[in-house]
This record gives structure tokens, C-alpha cells and sequence, in this order.
């Protein structure tokens, strides 16, 4: 049966089709010529980007999900906030049920709604980075508007916004993920870029996530310099806790320790959580996998807890993104890994940060 988490292994290489695998190229090429004149109707002013009057730092990729854009997010507004700035987030809120161009996630003080009204990455930013406003609309320059009217921001944090041409940005970081940094070279949907690799040239800053191997790391920046003059950081996520996703309540990572977990994900690239997993000690015996930003029902969770018993698994572990989807569903037993972004360069990032609020 062909679903959505099929065509994700397809364009992510998991699997081949020889039937497939022509079509999506022959998308793929559509999908190219598409962006090539969308950014020249921009180029002949056709189009005009629009401008506001307070700094945007716009987080984004050129590949689908995965690269680590939320824990960024959080990573810069967590800064910006220690240094007495008023930041707000803009996202879109993908796979939200609500319709319309702004709605308030997060006044700054509380999450206002839940996962699958406001989108699940903007709600945990709201859960995480406490003081900023999330503003959620299908066009971000509407929903920055808002939230300008709203909550009087000095800096805005765009979530995916390397696309978004119609807004105007003051700095644009691309995030690049060291596992997997572009795929199979081909579009979507043929493969996992959203832009040609030379898209990069736009940049003003490059940081590479899941840089945990220096070799791999220092190969890229090779990469990547002949790409673009933009600045180039890497990063990785660190574990911080982890966290019972009915209680609330946080266990030392020693809680990880030798015990036999099973992985609930339904995230774009789950062997990173994985990764993280076996790097605390922890032995996977088992996984559930779902599609990026699945709604989960009760009966995947009875799914995934027969699987944990026949497995003899001792805790069931999801990511903090997956967490916010489960909530809903009172899920016993089940424990979210709280992770953070820690750049290797940090006083110079910190700083190249800051110079452009």
C-alpha cells in the first residue's frame, strides 16, 4: 500500500521503485523549473519582497526536514532573551488544522493551543522559549505583522523562512545537516532538496547540525566553502533530560542508562534520535515509525505498548516534538529526550548573532 511514509523513503533513499523513481524525477524537474521563475519574477520585480522596521533572522534549509531548525529556534531566542531582547517567532505551523494568515500560539507566558491546532514545532518553541511570543500563519509576512501589532517585538526569529522570499530578512542562516547534507543531489521529489545546492550562495551564515564527527565536520566546510562566502559554525545536539511526557516530571539521562528502550518517532530523520539513544548507553530493541509531524491515535499507542512488552522493553522513548502530539493522549510511559543545541564556535557565533539585532 503507498502512503506518505513510503514516498519519504523513496526521496530520503531508503527505498527504490523502478517505476517510481522516473516519475519523481520527471516532478522533480517541473519542481525546478517552478522555483527558477518564481525567483526571477522576485529578480524582475514582478513581485516585491517586503521590508519591516525591526531585524529578521530567518533559521531555515535547503533539504526537507530533519536539519534541526526548532532546537536553533530555541537555541537563538534563548539568547536574544538573556541579552534583553524582545523576540517573537514567526512560523507557519505546518500540518496545523487552523486556516487563516495569524494565530497566536504562544502570548510568551502560555501556549494557547494545543499541537494540531497551532502546528507541533511552534508549540514546544512556545513550551521551551518562555518571554517570546509564537505567531503562526500560511504567510509569514502577515503573521510578522501581526505579531508586531500585537507584541511590540525588537527582533523577529523566522522558522523556515530561507524560501519565504517575500519577506526581507537581515540575516539568513541555513542549517546543514552533517549526516546527511544533501541527499541524493536532486530535487524534491525526487530527492530531499528544496533549492539547488548553489541556493547556499544567499547565505550570510551556514551552521552544521549533528557535527558529533570532527572529520566529517571539517570535510563539509570544504564542501560548503566553495559554495558560498557565507560564515560557516557547526553545531550538535546535546541530551539535556528526559522528561515524562504525562507528568512533567525530568530524569537525569543516567535514567537511560543500559535500559532497553523502544523508539517512538514520527520525525523526518529518526536514526538520529537513534543516534542520541546509543550514545547515552541505551540498547533499542525495538522502534515505532511514523511519517514527519504524524497525528498519533490511541491505537498506534497500543500498538507501540504491545510491541514493548513483546520486545521486553523497559521504557518507551519519543523525541520532544513528538511529545507535544502525544499529550493529548495522556500517554503513560512514555518519555521524551530533551535535547539542545550547543555550537562548537560558540563565543563567535554568539556574536555574529548579536550583531545583527
Amino acid at each position: 500500500m503507498l502512503n506518505k511514509s513510503y514516498f519519504e523513503d523513496l526521496m530520503y533513499g531508503r527505498a527504490a521503485s523502478c517505476f517510481w523513481d522516473p516519475v519523481l524525477c520527471a516532478l522533480s524537474r517541473g519542481y525546478g523549473i517552478a522555483i527558477r521563475m518564481r525567483r526571477a519574477l522576485y529578480s524582475l520585480r514582478f513581485y516585491q519582497s517586503k521590508e519591516l522596521s525591526l531585524p529578521v533572522i530567518s533559521v531555515g534549509n535547503i533539504t526537507l526536514g530533519g536539519t534541526g531548525k526548532t532546537p536553533t529556534v530555541i537555541g537563538i531566542g534563548t539568547l536574544l532573551l538573556q541579552k534583553g531582547k524582545r523576540p517573537a517567532v514567526i512560523s507557519r505551523g505546518y500540518g496545523r488544522t487552523s486556516e487563516g494568515d495569524a494565530l497566536v500560539v504562544s502570548d510568551g507566558r502560555t501556549v494557547l493551543v494545543d499541537a494540531q491546532t497551532g502546528g507541533d514545532e511552534p508549540v514546544l518553541i512556545g513550551s521551551k522559549l518562555r518571554g517570546a511570543p509564537v505567531v503562526v500563519g500560511k504567510s509569514k509576512y502577515h503573521a510578522a505583522l501581526n505579531a508586531v501589532h500585537l507584541f511590540d517585538p525588537d527582533v523577529l526569529i523566522l522558522d523556515d523562512g530561507y524560501q519565504h522570499i517575500r519577506l526581507k530578512r537581515t540575516l539568513d542562516i541555513v542549517l546543514v545537516d552533517a549526516e546527511n547534507p544533501f541527499g541524493n543531489g536532486r530535487l524534491f521529489p525526487a530527492g530531499i532538496l528544496r533549492e539547488p545546492v548553489s541556493a547556499l550562495s544567499r547565505a550570510h551564515a551556514v551552521l552544521i547540525t549533528k557535527g558529533e564527527r570532527t572529520e566529517d565536520v571539517e570535510r563539509l566546510k570544504k564542501i560548503i566553502a566553495q559554495l558560498t562566502k557565507a560564515r560557516i559554525f557547526s553545531s550538535q545536539f546535546l541530551p539535556i533530560d528526559v522528561i515524562d511526557c504525562c507528568s512533567g516530571e525530568r530524569q537525569p539521562l543516567s535514567f537511560l542508562q543500559g535500559a532497553r528502550v523502544l523508539m517512538l518517532a514520527g520525525i523526518a530523520r529518526p536514526a538520529s534520535l537513534a543516534a542520541l539513544l546509543k550514545s547515552l548507553d541505551a540498547s533499542v530493541v525495538a522502534e515505532s515509525i511514523y511519517p514527519d509531524h504524524y497525528v498519533y491515535e490511541k491505537s498506534d499507542l497500543a500498538v507501540c505498548y504491545k510491541k514493548a512488552i513483546a520486545e521486553n522493553a523497559d521504557i518507551i522513548i519519543t523525541t520532544e516534538k513528538d511529545a507535544v502530539r502525544l499529550k493529548p493522549l495522556k500517554p503513560q510511559g512514555v518519555y521524551a529526550l530533551s535535547i539542545e543545541l550547543s555550537v562548537h564556535e560558540r563565543e563567535e557565533w554568539n556574536a555574529f548573532i548579536l550583531a545583527h539585532v
